[in-house]
């Protein structure tokens, strides 16, 4: 009876089918800030399906990557298939279980510990140095301050091949580069120096956390990715000092940071009644122009037509038309920021300015007039109308004409101004060249371009539509 037992139980065994088993693992188990960090899930088989993962722990995934291994041992043929997927992490974390299913039964993987190391900086003596500060740690929001990061090898060292520098991160931070390195002359050391300029969009204590310069060969070609697993020999990294920044709110809940002059003309300060007066707002200098609001003028007896603000890296412009039916003031506007110089409240005025309605000649006489209740005086309600007609129709007659005039020579001012741009080198080149033309169509491509300069962007610029555009004679 126990020897149908010990078989019966040796069958069981036998019969019983083999699953084909799942496994995880990562590149590493510890990792220094800014290191990516890649989980791969494997399935011993042709039929695996992976889960769907966006984050890990909380972190995004970066990429994925799938690969598939095929091995023929004694005439046996197996298959491997494995996704990998690329997170960021912070500090250290447990990566949860995952499950997948294999020949269409569900397995799950093994939890796994990775752990967070801080870095130790470079210190003096060593044979490679990285350090980065600023010129101030503590501004207000709304300033530009300098962050620069130091580079130092030995002079009795090989010459490097390669340097590969992380770039500064914070969430708070934006961060615009000086490309130009800046050497300076040291008696042991070669020394390179990058900047950039850093501003805040948001006030507390902020941390930039230590850079790495990973030195020696390294694998950044085009088949270079996260999930390139081969070893690169002769690498060191070197690891600078984290910084701490404290920024100011602004007081008394300002909003505008920097300098500015502030100024209101006017095309004429004596009209006809009916006639419009075009008023130009404008600030000039450097500062937070976007976060400027465009102002409400309200003056009796008048029509205002505004236009919206319109801003660069440079200036701030609002125009107004007023058409008034008797004499008025445009009052005097008012600016409240917090100066850049002084690091005090700050407020500047326009002048007020006098405006002479002569009724005695209107632009436009009718004879439909109503009554008003209070004095029986004849008013004109729908004057206004007919001025902005009138005005609109000789707007147009006056573009056509000049379009006409303008067409006559556009070929040769078109081929001279191709030939500019053809030959421009550099985003600052093409952005002088372009901004004159006052070109509605060119508006997306001036933006990038400020985003370039000055955002710290890379947008690619297509030259070549460009010149076709300015070819088809749209300026």
């Amino acid at each position: 009876m126990m020897i149908k037992k010990i078989f019966g139980s040796l069958f069981l065994l036998l019969s019983t089918p083999i699953f084909a088993l799942s496994s995880a693992n990562v590149n590493q188990t510890w990792f220094y800030p800014g290191k990516v960090i890649v989980l791969t899930l494997n399935a011993d088989s042709g039929e695996a399906v992976f889960p769907v993962i966006s984050n890990i722990a909380g972190y995004p995934v970066l990429n994925t990557n799938n690969s598939q291994r095929i091995s023929i041992v004694n005439n046996r043929r197996t298959i491997k298939n494995s996704k990998s997927y690329a997170f960021k992490p912070l500090k250290s974390l447990q990566i949860p279980a995952y499950t997948l299913t294999v020949d269409g039964v569900k397995q799950t993987t093994q939890p796994i510990k990775i752990t967070f190391k801080k870095p130790s900086k470079a210190k003096a003596g060593d044979d490679y140095i990285l350090q980065i500060e600023m010129d101030r740690t503590t501004f207000f929001l709304g300033d530009t301050v300098n962050l620069n990061i130091t580079f130092k090898a030995k002079k009795s060292l090989p010459l490097i091949n390669q340097i590969s520098l992380s770039t500064p991160d914070s969430k708070d931070l934006l961060f615009i580069k000086n490309n130009k390195v800046i050497r300076t002359p040291d008696e042991n050391y070669h020394v390179q120096t990058l900047s950039y300029k850093v501003s805040a969009n948001n006030f507390g204590t902020i941390h930039i956390p230590s850079l790495v310069a990973t030195i020696g060969n390294q694998n950044n070609g085009i088949f270079s990715n996260f999930f390139d697993t081969r070893q690169r020999q002769n690498q060191k990294k070197v690891f600078s000092n984290a910084l701490t920044l404290t920024v100011k709110p602004l007081p008394d809940a300002l909003r505008i940071f920097g300098n500015f002059n502030f100024k209101a003309i006017v095309d004429k300060t004596q009209v006809k009644q009916g006639e419009a007066v075009n008023l130009t707002v404008s600030i000039v200098g450097k500062g937070n122009f976007e976060d400027i609001e465009a102002f409400k003028i309200e003056i009796d007896n008048t029509t205002i037509y505004s236009d919206d603000a319109v801003t660069s890296y440079k200036d701030w412009q609002q125009k107004f038309a007023i058409i008034g039916g008797q004499s008025f003031v445009i009052p005097s506007l008012k600016l409240n920021y917090f100066d850049k110089t002084t690091q005090t409240k700050k407020t500047i005025n326009t002048q007020p300015i006098n405006i002479q309605v002569d009724k005695a000649s209107p632009v436009i006489a009718t004879t439909e007039t109503l009554v008003k209740p209070d004095n029986k005086t004849p008013v004109n309600n729908k004057l206004k109308y007919y001025y902005l007609l009138l005005g609109l129709v000789i707007g147009a007659l006056i573009s056509f004409l000049s379009i006409k005039l303008n067409n006559r020579q556009k070929p040769a001012k078109n081929q001279d101004l191709i030939k500019q741009i053809k030959s421009s080198k550099g985003d600052k080149a093409l952005f002088d060249l372009l901004l004159p033309l006052n070109l509605s169509e060119l508006d997306p491509i001036l933006q990038q371009l400020e985003a370039n300069l000055y955002k710290g962007e890379t947008h690619k610029i297509n030259k070549k539509a460009i010149m076709t555009l300015i070819q088809s004679g749209n300026f």
